[in-house]
């Protein structure tokens, strides 16, 4: 059920009460699923949503209520959105992780999702009323891949083995 609100002369539509949400067929980037990462001071675990369809991006944002950016790279422009969850409770409690699923629905390592892979992402979401402000916060519940790109973690740049060198002395390299 939706609820329409003026707000600061602007119409407002939104959630009234609790609900869960499914985005479907996603494209899946920086899954950090399995152990919490702590960005910006708040445990969390972490995805980003993308998609290319444009359509799909206005669904995001005008029935889930999902806060969309634009970006462009060399295949053109995407949207995408980050969504989390806290390894911590409003009441101190320890959280669990979101649950990671195969197409059948069976449990998979969340480490091996690689960028690029596709699949749905389960959302609980909620309404909220906080210092004035009204919306829709949404909290990773569940992801299950459906076109998987494993992940394996590149050698990047790095430093060349010096043939006869004796590891216990520094040398200058740069």
């Amino acid at each position: 059920m939706y609820v329409v609100m003026k707000l600061n002369q602007r119409i407002i539509k939104m959630i009234d009460e609790k609900r869960t949400i499914i985005v479907r067929d996603a494209e899946l980037h920086w899954a950090k699923l399995v152990k919490p990462v702590d960005p910006f001071g708040t445990l969390q675990w972490e995805l980003q949503m993308r998609t290319r369809d444009k359509d799909e991006a206005k669904k995001w944002k005008d029935e889930f209520f999902i806060t969309t950016k634009t970006e462009e790279d060399d295949e053109g422009v995407f949207y995408k959105a980050n969504v989390k969850r806290k390894a911590v409770k409003k009441d101190n409690s320890d959280n669990t992780p979101p649950d990671v699923l195969d197409g059948a629905k069976k449990p998979i390592d969340g480490n091996i999702v690689g960028n690029g892979s596709v699949g749905n992402v389960m959302l609980f979401q909620y309404p909220y009323e906080m210092q004035g402000r009204k919306g829709v916060s949404s909290i990773l519940s569940k992801v299950q891949v459906t076109d998987l790109k494993e992940y394996t973690p590149s050698s990047g740049t790095d430093f060349d083995v010096i043939e006869g060198e004796d590891t216990g002395e520094a040398q200058v390299d740069f």
